[in-house]
């Protein structure tokens, strides 16, 4: 600055002649300790406002499951439904997303597909955005996906036995899953909906001969009345954890009983998304990319627990 543009800036604010000099250094004094020593706004940036109180995180620690019918606002419910249309109508496509079907009166029907987020942006923003927040509060640390599907249980399709998902993911060493199941449709029992027994996830892997609950034990929860059917509405999300026993019904209504089921890991123990589908696409791939009369017995008795899909389709 020179000394007349220096002069004026002075006469400006009513400053003595000496203080420009004062404010020179000064200026300076201020401007080396921003380069030294970086201010921290974090103070000042607002926290994220949490999804669950204190109440609603004890209920899920209490009964293995919580049910929320608000996270979704209306718009994102409606695209949710837009997008489960999508996948049920996509084509059957080796290499891409992966579908698995039931056989209904002889014939095959499509009960799941699998493996679809990289079709869909705005859904996989929403998966691993929001819900990955809600998952994450009620984990009490950091989540990633693990992996995603839509179980359509169209009209007249099959029940799931007995099960806890747990036994079914010990491949990838993760500590525990959580899954959001999304409900696409109204859930009922004339539909199918789920049922779970409430806290029972306190008592770790319970025996699975063959790959389900043992007999003896869903016969005893029956005479006691436990198994509890999830009756929730279209747009409506039940979080529950990997040891929580849970089945469901054959589908006897007219309707749909569409549902995500995304399962999330601890960020902390690793990504394995990739991973799980590369292996479950080796070992028990979807019918369009079977190799006939190949095997896939072994596959079956991790990736095809309770299902009703066969084991064998050639």
């Amino acid at each position: 600055m020179n000394s007349r543009k220096s002069n004026i800036t002075l006469r400006m604010f009513n400053l003595p002649s000496f203080s420009f000099t004062v404010i020179q250094c000064f200026a300076k004094h201020i401007w080396k300790l921003s380069l030294d020593q970086p201010v921290n706004v974090e103070s000042s940036i607002p926290e994220k406002r949490r999804i669950f109180d204190e109440n609603s995180i004890k209920e899920f620690n209490d009964n293995g499951f919580l049910i929320v019918t608000n996270l979704l606002s209306p718009d994102e419910k409606k695209k949710l439904f837009e997008w489960t249309d999508e996948i049920l109508s996509l084509p059957e496509t080796a290499g891409k997303w992966m579908q698995y079907y039931e056989i209904k009166d002889g014939e095959r029907m499509l009960c799941r597909t699998e493996n679809f987020l990289e079709y869909f942006p705005e859904l996989d923003q929403l998966i691993r955005g929001k819900i990955a927040d809600a998952v994450s509060e009620l984990l009490g640390e950091p989540a990633i996906l693990f992996k995603e599907k839509v179980n359509f249980k169209l009209p007249g399709g099959a029940g799931f036995e007995a099960h806890q998902d747990a036994p079914a993911y010990t491949t990838f060493k993760q500590r525990f899953h959580l899954t959001a199941l999304i409900a696409s449709d109204k859930s009922d029992i004339e539909n199918g909906c789920l049922q779970v027994v409430r806290g029972e996830h306190k008592y770790g892997v319970l025996p699975h001969p063959g790959g389900v609950i043992e007999e003896s034990l869903v016969k005893k929860w029956e005479q006691e009345n436990r198994w509890e059917p999830l009756q929730v509405e279209a747009g409506s999300i039940v979080f529950f954890g990997s040891m929580l026993p849970h089945r469901s019904g054959k589908n006897v209504s007219n309707r749909p009983r569409r549902v995500y089921y995304v399962t999330y890991n601890a960020l902390s123990d690793g990504d394995f998304r990739q991973a799980y589908y590369t292996d479950k696409r080796d070992k028990f791939p979807p019918d369009v990319e079977r190799v006939p009369g190949k095997d896939y017995s072994q596959g079956a008795k991790v990736y095809n627990l309770a299902n009703p899909i066969p084991v064998q389709t050639n």
